[in-house]
């Protein structure tokens, strides 16, 4: 069975709107969802104004219903001359029919109970539709007669009327702003049942369509005249000598049949509440920068532009210069849509959110300044865009596609102002396109699309889109840096907050992957290691011990000198300061460094301890250069061995001892894995061996009898893999922070193999210095092949240099 809705528009600024909002409260009405019945209700006629109003169910005859009345699917409705019909449905959404108009409810809810799908039939005059609190996106479809065109409405208001023999289709609104997920509002057309061959969409609103025989036109914004014209369709003549010819029997608001809708706007959704200051003037919300100051006489620029038309590029460089701050940014949460097509078709096979952070630089004059700073994270793991703790696990996508994704987030950075296309301020990258609309005042709004394809091996193509609009620009650079985690793995706060553990979970982890997000932006050969504390007691993440490193091998990526970056993250932050309800926390409130440009950590649950951690972030590196990694904390230290000793320290041990030679020993860590991935043999399992010399007088690590072993085995090939390679003396002025923490590239070893080592000099459970250490390296087998490796706990033994030959 199909049903079908009409759309229902409350009139703007008139007596009769007055009128409507104002009506009595009509008790008993009956209820909706009512499953008994194989004609089940659809809601309610909540206003009926004029003397030609009917409704009819099927082949039966018209009746004029009364303010109160049920309506029901597949009924019909109509209003003749100086007439109009309001009702609200079961949804909560409402609709008003226009003078001269005609519609049907041809599909609502069926004999098997409620049905979210709406599908209206658009017969002549016009509609209204606003949507109500329990309409899901997506869900209301409008055939319009003779023309072919389906209209899909995703949550929204939406005017459609016939004026002139052609139909005109306009969005009210509502949009997106940077409160986080908002009703987005969009209207999409396509014609017969192809939906996924979308031929217009209207995203923002007071633009609109042209619908006719030929199918339906570009968007184009409604100029004044034709505005006034489709708002003057819905402005029935109520003559004054009948008073008593409207019924106002019943309260909107409430005659639904199920009581009163929660909220300040009620039935009035549908009105323009932002008075105009003229027909080019939406009233958006007040820039955060602007917050609190008292207003100033705006200053007239040389670029008269519309609020809502994008900017001429003349224009967005005036507003740099003159209006906007010395740099902002847009933060928001949206809907998402995932497609595959295996050659059959178009297929939506999930939907999800996209985070999104772009960067906007008015005193560079770019878009996305620094890779991965911008970006937009698809996240279809999540159940609820709503609630993001719900998994959703029905869709898998496999390596290639994420990768290729991150790929474009780094292509997509650096983007000029003067590249805007046609002489607009119309910026599309590999990864998203941004445009900058005239706002309020002297501001600005920007809308960010998504439309990403890749191809799977599994599924053929994918494509992934989203769409934030009218989002506010920010104060400052975006805190967050791009991750690749899942948002459904990651804790809500209660969770968090009332997780069966105790104590403090100290949790660590490092990666090789370490890209350069300035200057020549790509991966690069490096190292970064992370470790964080999550204090269940105090219920905070961050404190003491916490930390990340970076290290970037000399390259020409580099400027042929190595990077190095350290920043602690020692200053603790509360469970429930995350973002989004969830154990979101950007690193900007867990350390006072400056060489933070961005990031976050994510805390989520574990396996083999309490909880991980996934921290990302971008640091400044001591060259200049600046370096992202994403790291996955999940090895767990148990007190000891967790705090790297300071310099300070190392050096009241010079003090106290003398100058002599101590070493560490690797030969009884007890964790010494290594493993190497060769793309023609496989991979090869192994350990790693190594002793680093210390003195403490001389302030020196490395030299000496200083060395890294490997010895691997690959079990498909029966071949192994070894090397040792001596290490180079550095003063202890090259540690990071101020701490006991050293790193390394291929430059400082004798051989070819290592690539970048991290070395941590630790104290022990009882704070006394310099007691054991950790490395991690990378490592490559000359053919190909990668590797990681990891020395955990050297033993801390003083005297005289051991050789190789004491292992």
């Amino acid at each position: 069975m199909r049903r079908q809705i009409k759309f229902a528009s409350a009139l703007k600024l008139t007596t009769a709107l007055v009128a409507l909002s104002a009506a009595p409260f009509a008790a008993n009405a009956a209820e909706c969802f009512d499953e008994d019945t194989s004609n089940p209700k659809a809601g309610a006629a909540t206003a009926v104004v004029g003397p030609d109003v009917g409704l009819k169910q099927g082949g039966g005859d018209y009746e004029r219903p009364a303010a109160g009345d049920d309506v029901f699917s597949e009924d019909y409705a109509r209003t003749g001359a100086d007439s109009h019909l309001q009702l609200k449905l079961c949804d909560w959404s409402t609709y008003t029919l226009s003078p001269e108009s005609e519609a049907q409810i041809s599909e609502f809810y069926d004999d098997e109970g409620a049905r979210r799908r709406r599908l209206v039939n658009y017969v002549r005059g016009g509609f209204r539709y606003a949507s109500g609190r329990d309409t899901e996106s997506g869900s209301t479809d409008v055939e319009i007669q003779e023309s072919g065109v389906t209209m899909g409405v995703r949550g929204t208001n939406v005017i459609l009327v016939e004026l002139d023999g052609v139909v005109y289709a306009l969005l009210e609104g509502p949009a997106l702003d940077n409160n986080g997920l908002t009703p987005q509002g969009r209207v999409e057309f396509w014609t017969g049942d192809n939906r996924r061959a979308i031929e217009a969409k209207l995203m923002r609103p007071g633009w609109a369509v042209r619908i006719g025989p030929d199918g339906v036109s570009e968007p184009f914004r409604a100029d004044p005249e034709l505005l006034r014209r489709i708002y003057q369709a819905f402005l029935p003549g109520v003559p004054d000598e009948t008073p008593d010819n409207p019924e106002y029997e019943s309260d909107p608001e409430d005659d639904s049949g199920q009581g009163g809708q929660n909220g300040q706007w009620g039935i009035e959704v549908a009105n323009n509440y932002g008075q105009q200051n003229n027909d080019n003037t939406e009233n958006f919300p007040e820039q955060p920068f602007q917050a609190g100051e008292p207003p100033e006489e705006p200053e007239t620029p040389p670029f008269p532009v519309n609020v809502g038309d994008v900017l001429p590029l003349d224009a967005l460089e005036y507003y740099a210069e003159n209006f906007a701050p010395a740099s902002g940014h847009i933060f928001a949460l949206a809907p998402a849509q995932l497609f595959v097509d295996d050659g059959s078709g178009a297929t939506l096979v999930d939907e999800g959110v996209v985070l999104i952070q772009i960067n906007i630089d008015s005193a560079s004059h770019t878009i996305a300044p620094e890779a991965l700073a911008s970006f937009v994270k698809f996240d279809f793991s999540i159940l609820d865009p709503g609630n993001l703790g719900t998994d959703d696990n029905d869709f898998f996508l496999g390596g290639t596609v994420p990768a290729a994704y991150v790929q474009a987030l780094l292509a997509s950075a650096n983007i000029a102002f003067p590249s805007g296309q046609n002489g607009l301020a119309m910026f599309p990258t590999q990864a998203f396109a941004v445009t900058i609309r005239q706002g309020a005042g002297n501001t600005v709004t920007v809308d960010v699309a998504v439309d990403f394809t890749a191809l799977d091996p599994q599924h053929g193509s994918v494509n992934a889109l989203a769409e934030a609009l009218n989002l506010q620009l920010m104060p400052g650079a975006g805190e967050l840096a791009y991750f690749d985690f899942g948002l459904s793995d990651v804790f809500t706060i209660d969770d968090l907050t009332a997780h069966q553990t105790s104590g403090t979970v100290k949790i660590s982890g490092f990666t090789p992957n370490v890209a350069q997000t300035t200057g020549q932006i790509g991966p690069v050969t490096g190292l970064a290691y992370a470790q964080l504390e999550v204090n269940f007691n105090n219920k905070t993440v961050g404190g003491p011990g916490s930390f990340m490193v970076m290290t970037a091998a000399a390259s020409a990526a580099t400027g042929n000198q190595q990077a190095n970056a350290f920043i602690s993250l020692d200053q603790p932050v509360a469970f429930g300061s995350g973002l989004f309800n969830m154990a979101l926390y950007p690193l900007s409130g867990l350390t006072n460094s400056g060489a933070l440009v961005a990031g976050q950590a994510l805390v989520v649950e574990g396996s083999d301890v309490p909880v991980y951690a996934d921290i990302a972030a971008i640091l400044t590196a001591d060259t200049g250069a600046h370096l992202y990694a994403e790291v996955l904390a999940g090895d767990e230290f148990f007190g000891a061995n967790y705090a790297p000793s300071t310099i300070a320290e190392l050096d009241s041990l010079g003090a106290m001892l003398g100058t002599g030679a101590f070493y560490f020993d690797g030969g009884g860590a007890s964790v010494n894995s290594a493993f190497l991935s060769n793309p023609v043999d496989g991979d090869s399992f192994g350990n790693m061996y190594g002793q680093i010399d210390i003195n403490f007088g001389d302030r020196t690590i490395g030299g000496g009898e200083s060395f890294i072993s490997a010895d691997l085995f690959n079990f498909n090939t029966s071949s192994t893999f070894q090397f040792t390679e001596y290490l180079s003396e550095t003063s202890f002025n090259s540690a990071l922070g101020g701490q006991g923490v050293f790193a390394f590239d291929g430059g400082d070893f004798d051989g070819n193999n290592i690539q970048s080592l991290i070395f941590i000099i630790r104290n022990d459970l009882a704070g006394n210095a310099a007691q054991s250490a950790d490395a991690f390296m990378n490592f490559t087998d000359g053919a190909g092949g990668k590797g990681v490796g990891e020395l955990r706990e050297m033993v801390f033994s003083p005297g005289s240099a051991c050789t190789v030959s004491c292992f």
